[in-house]
């Protein structure tokens, strides 16, 4: 038997997924766990999980369909690889989080060095049953306060819906104001912003639902 037996090493319960801590204890974890990516929330962090079939295409589908909008500035798109960073609440917490995609048309966020989105102005995220509270909840009223922000797409996996609000830039006194509009098969996604339009078809390309087989 070992005269010194080896003590087993425990995270520090700020390294735990999902348990408030520092930004700075937040930046340590991503430091610690290279392979992982987390969103930091509210001074919580949240492990990110990997996704569907679905998931994966409607995501790739949407960057595509904005790139190719955007083959020379003004705006550029951006994956799920890419963190975005939301501004300071009043509560002085920042949120650091990975959208499936985002479109910025601030030159500083395009720098071939850059790793970090700061002027958001499109944020486009597929729901997913793991995190749709999340994307309709903290996650949402993050990108809501988020003043370069103008338009959030969310997008369904499950059936062809496309949920869209836009901040109404008509009534300057109230910045809080966001409209609602819903688009379904045949449509076609304005999105105001940023002066794009995309079939719904588009969104969900080289994808069979379940009620298509039948």
């Amino acid at each position: 038997m070992a005269t010194h037996p080896r003590k087993e090493q425990t995270q520090p319960m700020w390294h735990r997924p999902g348990t408030r801590m520092s930004e700075e204890e937040y930046h340590e974890l991503e430091r610690l766990s290279p392979s992982s990516k987390y969103e930091y929330i509210n001074g919580i962090a949240y492990m990110m999980s990997g996704g569907s079939v679905a998931h994966d295409r409607i995501a790739y589908n949407a960057r595509v369909a904005l790139d190719l909008r955007f083959r020379s500035l003004p705006c550029s798109v951006f994956g799920a690889d890419v963190q975005v960073f939301l501004a300071l609440k009043k509560n002085g917490k920042p949120h650091f989080v990975y959208p499936d995609v985002t479109v910025s048309c601030d030159i500083a966020d395009s720098r071939s060095d850059n790793t970090l989105i700061e002027s958001p102005r499109v944020i486009v995220e597929v729901l997913s049953p793991s995190t749709e509270t999340k994307d309709r909840g903290t996650k949402f009223r993050a990108y809501q306060n988020q003043e370069t922000i103008q338009e959030i797409v969310l997008v369904s996996q499950f059936a062809q819906y496309v949920e869209v609000w836009q901040r109404n830039e008509q009534d300057p006194d109230n910045p809080k104001e966001w409209l609602y509009r819903h688009y379904g098969p045949g449509d076609t996604v304005d999105l105001v912003s940023i002066d794009v339009h995309i079939e719904v078809a588009e969104f969900y390309q080289g994808l069979v639902f379940d009620d298509e087989e039948d």
